[in-house]
């Protein structure tokens, strides 16, 4: 094994493959056979100068061919083969020892730089390498300060692929400061793509507008946001309980935004098509939506709905006074949270509660 491996380390490995395909699928093989061959308990390794002990044969040669695709990337300029390319240089990353990666800034620069390639195939390939670089922390504050980029593309693509991508990246990332204008120029976009019949798009749409809302500065610019009265329309029984999940993750953040004093420069607009009174408002139908989650074949959808429904109609629940939600404590009594699976169904089952949610 091991003369053989000294005959097809190096360039004679590589000069065998003709593309980014064939090159990973031959160190898989090669990793594959090192990593399985029979009668051997002692793992391979190869003296490297950057490390006394050595270090696996896999990783090593991850490190070459992340190495020589890299070097391909960036004289290779035909759309489909860059593609195919950033594809294999993202298992590579995948791959590699999160403490010691082998690419470097320059190497993320170089596949930012496929972002603006006029192949859609080439664009989605990039935004998925880069949001592999963000799996190694070394990288994410660089990938960072492609944010703006990864916005831009999200509001000015019509590529369902492309906004999957740039949404997944951009869930991976942390947000940057002082981006608000941007962002605030994006949210009415990503309040449309709710209506759109894209489970995969909406699921991310969802969890991108959770970390927004959860910004002060870019709360009552979301509430304020010109939507239609149908938005509501994905709470339904049809829906998968991952989304549904999401969706009133995303109403209950809302809702306790909306009940935090705030400057009257930032607080919401009572406009009859903004996002604040179809969810909130007096003529909101939103109640009635969140009864038809009661029935949800999931118990996680439906504990949600009915924690949402008591902190609609009871603001001050879970505070120091009693509320139907929460029973005097005494000796046949001891006091428990509101916040409890059972309080919360009980209640919410209980005429009083569906009472209150029919409007009194």
């Amino acid at each position: 094994m091991a003369a053989c491996w000294g005959t097809w380390t190096g360039r004679h490995v590589l000069s065998v493959a003709t593309g980014a395909g064939a090159i990973y699928l031959l160190y898989k093989t090669v990793a594959d056979g090192l990593s399985g061959a029979p009668d051997s308990t002692e793992c391979y390794r190869l003296e490297s100068p950057d490390h006394r002990e050595g270090l696996p044969v896999e990783e090593v040669l991850n490190r070459k061919v992340c190495e020589e695709l890299l070097e391909m990337l960036r004289v290779q300029q035909e759309g489909r083969s860059r593609s195919a390319i950033l594809r294999s240089i993202a298992r590579c990353i995948y791959l590699m020892d999160t403490e010691k990666p082998t690419c470097s800034p320059e190497h993320v620069e170089l596949v930012a730089s496929c972002l603006d390639d006029h192949n859609r195939d080439t664009k989605i390939q990039a935004l998925n390498t880069l949001r592999a670089f963000v799996t190694r922390p070394l990288f994410t504050d660089k990938v960072r300060d492609y944010y703006p980029k990864i916005l831009d593309m999200v509001s000015c693509s019509r590529d369902m692929g492309v906004h999957l991508a740039a949404l997944q990246l951009l869930n991976a990332l942390p947000v940057p400061p002082n981006i608000e204008p941007l962002l605030r120029r994006t949210v009415p976009n990503l309040l449309g793509f709710l209506q759109l019949d894209n489970y995969n798009i909406q699921l991310q749409v969802l969890r991108l507008l959770v970390t927004l809302s959860r910004k002060e500065e870019i709360l009552p610019d979301i509430l304020n946001c010109q939507v239609r009265p149908e938005i509501l329309s994905i709470l339904n029984n049809s829906q998968p309980e991952t989304l549904l999940s999401e969706m009133l993750l995303l109403l209950e953040v809302l809702h306790e935004g909306c009940s935090q004093p705030r400057r009257p420069s930032k607080s919401p607009k009572s406009d009859s098509c903004s996002l604040y009174e179809v969810l909130f408002g007096e003529n909101s139908n939103l109640a009635n939506r969140l009864m038809v989650m009661f029935v949800h074949p999931d118990l996680t959808v439906q504990v949600q709905a009915c924690k949402l429904v008591m902190k609609l109609q009871y603001p001050k629940c879970g505070r120091s006074e009693p509320t139907p939600c929460q029973p005097r404590s005494g000796p046949q009594n001891p006091p428990r949270s509101p916040q409890h699976p059972l309080d919360v169904c009980s209640w919410c089952f209980s005429g009083r509660g569906i009472w209150l949610m029919r409007g009194k």
